[in-house]
């Protein structure tokens, strides 16, 4: 199979202190790789900043609106394509709402099943939720944010069973570290991997039946 893992910095392996990046077998992306085994390609598409649809007001191209197609037909054929995305349209000069932060969501889905083969299994994963030390750490996220990406897996979810694709929440199985309460260590970047590589063959036994 072909799995295009498409998301933020933390599908980027930014790493807490935001000095570096972890290296491909310790990004989620690297160990789901590992544990499917060399029979699967997993193929990491992931940018600091990244947002499902709204614009940056400093940097280029973070909007998954304007690039996703681009990486669509970069890496096709494609068996899945995995959206991990959420955090970053939350910032407080993004949104202020949670309508605000999950239209742009529900185009980039509905994109995403347009542009792709229909054989191809789309997996949109919500972020894990910010949490209090972001505060202090990344200026860009204020309380509020907060609270709407507690909000988020939720509303997804009911975008996904509306679209007709699948839906996980990150936060189900890892959760964001404690040095930035935004960004995943090494032992959660380990627990999605094994969530998601879980979840792709469970449901590709189901395709196959």
């Amino acid at each position: 199979m072909n799995i295009l893992c498409y998301g933020d910095s933390n599908t980027y392996g930014l790493t807490a202190d935001w000095k570096g990046r972890y290296p491909r077998n310790v990004r989620w992306t690297g160990r789901l790789q590992l544990l499917l085994g060399p029979e699967h390609y997993v193929i990491e598409d992931g940018l600091k900043g990244r947002t499902c649809g709204v614009p940056d007001t400093h940097r280029n191209g973070r909007s998954a609106l304007d690039t996703l197609p681009v990486a669509i037909e970069c890496h096709a054929p494609l068996d899945w394509l995995i959206l991990a995305l959420g955090t970053n349209d939350v910032k407080i000069d993004k949104t202020r709402t949670l309508a605000g932060a999950v239209e742009p969501m529900e185009r980039l889905v509905r994109l995403a099943k347009q542009t792709l083969q229909p054989e191809t299994q789309v997996l949109f994963i919500t972020s894990a939720p910010l949490r209090a030390p972001v505060l202090g750490a990344d200026p860009d996220f204020d309380a509020r944010s907060v609270q709407l990406s507690q909000q988020l897996a939720e509303a997804h979810r009911a975008v996904c069973a509306r679209c007709g694709v699948r839906h996980m929440d990150a936060g189900a199985y890892a959760r964001t570290c404690d040095a930035d309460g935004e960004h995943y260590d090494e032992a959660n970047h380990a627990a999605l991997a094994e969530a998601v590589a879980r979840f792709i063959l469970e449901h590709g036994k189901e395709d196959r039946t």
